[in-house]
């Protein structure tokens, strides 16, 4: 499939997601951590701590996302000092371990643990529900020692630093959005036009490359 179309894909998840970041503090999901010293590994295990967990209870009243949305998630903290149990709405993670961050209130990528190929390996983009699949992530966690001397700041001012740093990068995802759909596909499209003509030859139809005009 064309590069294009997974560019305008990734672009059009992540404005979707910032779209919704200023306003994403979770006050049921904030109440319902719970420290764990293990999170599950597999899609057994996630699923039996989840029916534990009960998330359905608050998914119920909550009014931070849908209900279908509102799920349960076991993640490292922000301050990669502890694993957590939590009801909180699902997000797409781009290329980093999940956390739940107190602070900010919300399920969101661990900035400071960028996944790689050696450690921690996890997927481009996933979701967060996946968060079992790459173990490398809790190997962050050890015996409760900070390992990131500070939290990650991205969430910790939801009304100051997050939305002036929102407004930047949703600017910076519209002016992207714009340039693709508006002006380069038009512009490729019109070119590949210009290159291939077809021509009627005994009957046949076949391509001639000719030159484009700009």
């Amino acid at each position: 499939m064309d590069m294009d179309f997974y560019i305008l894909l990734f672009l059009v998840l992540l404005h979707y997601q910032m779209c919704e970041c200023e306003n994403r503090y979770c006050k049921e999901a904030v109440n319902s951590v719970e420290i764990v010293t293990a999170c599950p590994t597999s899609k057994t295990e996630w699923e039996i701590a989840a029916r534990k967990k009960n998330c359905e209870r608050i998914a119920s009243r909550q009014k931070c996302d849908s209900f279908e949305r509102f799920k349960y998630h076991c993640v490292i903290n922000g301050f990669r000092n502890k694993m957590v149990e939590v009801c909180a709405p699902l997000r797409i993670i781009f290329g980093h371990c999940t956390e739940f961050n107190v602070y900010g209130g919300v399920i969101q990528d661990q900035m400071s643990t960028p996944c790689n190929n050696t450690f921690p390996k996890c997927d481009l983009i996933y979701n967060s529900l996946d968060a079992y699949k790459f173990p490398d992530c809790y190997k962050l966690v050890t015996n409760g020692v900070v390992l990131s001397t500070t939290p990650n700041s991205t969430a910790t001012d939801q009304h100051g630093l997050v939305s002036r740093e929102t407004g930047i990068i949703i600017a910076a995802v519209n002016a992207a959005l714009f340039l693709i759909v508006i002006i380069i596909v038009p512009f490729k499209n019109k070119i590949s036009k210009q290159h291939q003509t077809i021509y009627q030859q005994n009957g046949k139809p076949y391509y001639s490359h000719v030159s484009a005009v700009i």
